[in-house]
């Protein structure tokens, strides 16, 4: 054996370790992984890839770059204290209604990315898309609506059409921008105490005049139910008294007769004047008893 010969071998071997090195380090830097609900977006150079990759292994070349946007469900809130909204102060809602009294909403609202769109979000607006998009459409759709009712309203039964309203105006203005509203929560309407106090007093005030018209109702219903039990009892009375002549009363009391078995005597009173029994012809005012 020549000595040229393990100097081949390892030469081969030294070219198998680079080869191999040299895919490990490509897919090291092309394979990647998308989470679940996430869209994969990939972009090279500043230039983005408008389709998005879904969750799962995928391959790219190794000097591009992938990011990931969130298409779940997401939830944004603003309330009308500070402490409870979304980003601090900025997200506490006061605005004005029909009537220019200013109110409080606690607002939840319920969006996700729209996939298809997810990489041209990226392009156009970048990760911050909630900062950028969603959070100036709720607080504009908040002030045009409620802008629209009364302060009594919004306490009272206009609060979920105003939801509804919200919710409308929201989805049209940012579904362009690949943003879909699933839900719109208005959990509470803040008014000033002394607005709240007065329709709070107003609605009790309603309330009781309610119980007293139902109560007037309840007692006229009665009323008229007596009125027409008598007049039928005094109507029923009057039929009695005009059907039960003399000569029915009699026939009755034949018919009577004729039910009872042979051998038996009813021994009965009679008037004498007419010659039936008492008992029967002692309601008749025609019987002249």
């Amino acid at each position: 054996m020549s000595m040229s010969e393990p100097r081949t071998g390892s030469a081969a071997l030294g070219v198998f370790v680079i080869i191999i090195a040299a895919l490990a380090l490509v897919a090291f830097f092309s394979v990647r992984i998308v989470g679940v609900g996430q869209a994969g977006v990939i972009h090279t150079f500043g230039v983005v890839d408008p389709n998005p990759r879904p969750s799962g292994l995928i391959f790219k070349v190794p000097w591009a770059s992938l990011e990931q946007m969130n298409v779940r469900t997401q939830e944004f809130t603003m309330s009308s204290r500070a402490e409870d909204a979304g980003r601090g102060t900025d997200d506490a809602v006061q605005t004005l209604t029909k009537e220019g009294l200013t109110v409080g909403l606690d607002i939840t609202v319920l969006y996700r990315l729209n996939f298809d769109q997810s990489a041209n979000i990226f392009r156009t607006v970048g990760r911050n898309y909630q900062g950028v998009i969603v959070r100036p459409a709720i607080r504009n759709a908040i002030r045009d609506v409620v802008a629209q009712y009364t302060a009594s309203a919004l306490y009272t039964e206009g609060r979920e059409q105003v939801a509804i309203k919200i919710e409308e105006q929201l989805g049209k203005a940012v579904q362009s921008r690949g943003i879909l509203v699933e839900d719109v929560l208005l959990r509470d309407v803040r008014l000033p105490t002394v607005i709240q106090t007065a329709i709070e007093n107003k609605l009790a005030a309603e309330q009781a005049i309610q119980e007293r018209e139902f109560k007037v109702q309840e007692a006229q219903q009665e009323a008229k139910r007596r009125v027409e039990e008598a007049t039928g009892q005094r109507d029923a009375q009057q039929l009695v008294n005009e059907t039960l002549t003399p000569e029915y009363l009699q026939f009755l009391y034949i018919e009577s007769l004729k039910e009872q078995k042979d051998g038996n005597v009813i021994y009965v009173p009679v008037s004498p004047s007419s010659g039936l029994p008492v008992y029967v012809n002692a309601g008749s005012e025609k019987s002249g008893n």
